[in-house]
């Protein structure tokens, strides 16, 4: 309450004597008037009376009321009036003599009971604009101490309320703005203690922001700058602002909490003097976990690098050795294709010439010596140009020629190659005296494809016990293909080994000590590359004990 709102409240207090005041103004203007009438002097003007005076004086100054000790409305002002209808929701404007409100005679009750000044704040919306009022409603005394009525001053804090709602609504705005920026703030006086930290700290290490305040601004965590410069206690002592310097917190369940702490010294306006530093605090321990774990991720990866290249380096070591042995093994092999293959022919020659008594007559013990001769010399010629087929295939040596052919010819010559082969028991099954009988071409290289069709025949042959059967199907493939099958009834293939048909050395009965079938297992594996140097293929069906179907695909030629 102003002081000037005290010493109207004063003097309402003694507004017992006012009809006093006004009946003895009231006789004074008689008397002044008569003798001025006396003295012979007309007055400048017609004075007021005192009440006239006292009501231009209520009229002008802050709202009031005065009652009397029953409650009823005395004396109110035109302040009062105006707000009074929206503060006790009377109707009209109040006059002097108008009855007191309910809401304002609850008031002046309560004042009654306690004997005590009630102060309290009270909104009202005057021509659309709301104002705010601060008032404070007594009780009025005689010399006696006797209650003789009640009052009521009303002090307009508009202005100040709308002040404090604009400092509240900037505090929200700096709020906002601090935790857009940052997790915290924090203050500290010139001896570094604290003297604010904000509640949000609390979120961050688990402790009340109260129980930091006088603590030493180092005693909050350690400094740790990586790769940078370390705050000190030098650094504020000389008061050097900082920013963004890595502090490492202890948190209330365990752990580190790392902060980025960026500060500014303050100092008095008026003196210049050094009073502390303000600052923010930013928890960026996420950010510090996930850099770390990059950093753990990059050592772990440069390392994983380092042994990658380390095997590389052993690999590219190992690729030249590999090509350096296979080198020393093409050309061993073409040493063995001129050393072994040579003699091997003249074994098996002689030995031919000698079954067919060129030279004169054999006794017929002899001539079977010179057949099982022959016979070795053949298997072992044909294993030693298998050896050499897969080692020159592996190299890359081997030269494909396709021209176009009729598949009726190469199948003939193929069944006239294995003829000999063929015992009393076993057949290649023909129609009309030839083994297929079509009139497809296909573009293949003629040796090749022959020798495939060679070899499948052979393997059926050899597979193909007792009264079984070897035949021939020819028939159009997939686009652009036509599909020579070769097949038999013989002991089949089981069907979990089908893939493994076409690997080098495999065979069909594994064991090479007991197993009946001559051969070095290489033939399959070496048609079915020859196939796809010719842009063909080889596949395989079989039933255990119902026979295999090999079919080889070649790319038709057209017909000229």
């Amino acid at each position: 309450m102003s002081t000037t709102q005290t010493s109207l409240r004063e003097l309402l207090r003694g507004v017992g004597t006012l009809n006093a005041a006004v009946q003895v103004s009231k006789d004074q203007d008689k008397k002044s008037s008569a003798a001025g009438k006396r003295k012979g002097r007309a007055p400048l003007r017609q004075k007021a009376g005192h009440k006239d005076l006292l009501d231009a004086l209520f009229d002008r100054i802050t709202p009031f009321y005065l009652a009397d000790a029953s409650g009823e409305l005395v004396i109110t002002s035109k302040a009062f009036r105006d707000i009074s209808p929206s503060l006790y929701e009377a109707d009209g404007v109040l006059a002097s003599t108008d009855e007191t409100p309910d809401s304002l005679l609850a008031l002046i009750e309560q004042v009654d009971g306690t004997r005590e000044n009630l102060k309290q704040t009270d909104t009202v919306s005057i021509a659309g604009k709301k104002r705010h009022y601060l008032s404070e409603h007594f009780c009025v005394f005689d010399e006696k101490n006797n209650v003789v009525g009640f009052g009521g001053i009303y002090e307009d804090v508009t202005p100040v309320a709308r002040a404090n709602s604009k400092a509240g609504e900037m505090e929200r705005w700096l709020c906002d703005v601090i935790r857009s920026s940052s997790d915290w703030v924090w203050s500290v006086d010139h001896n570094f203690n604290l003297t604010f930290v904000s509640p949000r700290i609390t979120e961050a290490i688990g402790v009340p922001s109260q129980s930091l305040t006088g603590r030493h601004f180092f005693t909050l965590g350690t400094f740790d700058e990586k790769g940078g410069v370390e705050l000190t206690r030098e650094d504020m002592v000389e008061h050097r602002p900082f920013r963004d310097h890595a502090l490492a917190m202890e948190a209330a369940e365990g752990g580190i909490r790392q902060v980025m702490i960026s500060g500014v010294p303050v100092f008095d306006e008026s003196s210049g003097r050094f009073v502390g530093y303000r600052g923010t605090g930013t928890d960026v321990t996420r950010q510090f976990d996930a850099e770390q774990s990059a950093t753990r991720a990059n050592a772990e990866l440069a390392q994983t690098l380092g042994e990658l290249r380390q095997r590389n380096s052993d690999l590219a070591l190992a690729l030249e050795q590999s090509q350096v042995a296979d080198k020393a093994k093409i050309d061993f092999l073409a040493m063995m294709s001129h050393e072994l293959r040579t003699p091997l022919n003249c074994i098996i020659g002689f030995s031919d010439a000698a079954t067919q008594k060129i030279h004169g007559p054999l006794k017929e013990s002899y001539v079977e010596y010179f057949k099982n001769i022959h016979k070795a010399g053949t298997h072992l010629l044909e294993i030693i140009n298998d050896i050499l087929d897969t080692a020159n295939i592996e190299a890359g040596n081997v030269t494909i020629d396709p021209l176009p052919m009729r598949v009726a010819d190469l199948v003939e010559e193929a069944a006239n190659m294995v003829e000999p082969k063929i015992g009393d028991k076993r057949k290649i099954v023909t129609k009309k005296g030839k083994v297929v009988d079509t009139d497809l071409l296909v573009l293949a290289d003629r040796l090749r494809a022959k020798q495939i069709l060679v070899n499948l025949l052979g393997n059926a042959l050899k597979f193909t016990p007792g009264e079984g059967q070897v035949g021939v199907d020819v028939a159009l493939g997939s686009t652009g293909l036509v599909d020579i099958s070769v097949w038999d009834t013989g002991i089949g293939i089981p069907e979990g080994e089908l893939k493994q048909v076409f690997n080098p050395f495999y065979q069909v009965e594994k064991n090479i000590l007991v197993r009946e079938v001559e051969g070095a297992g290489l033939g399959l594996a070496i048609s079915k590359q020859l196939a796809q140097l010719m842009k063909g293929d080889l596949n395989v069906e079989s039933t255990v004990g119902k026979g295999t179907r090999f079919t080889l695909s070649l790319p038709r030629a057209n017909p000229k």
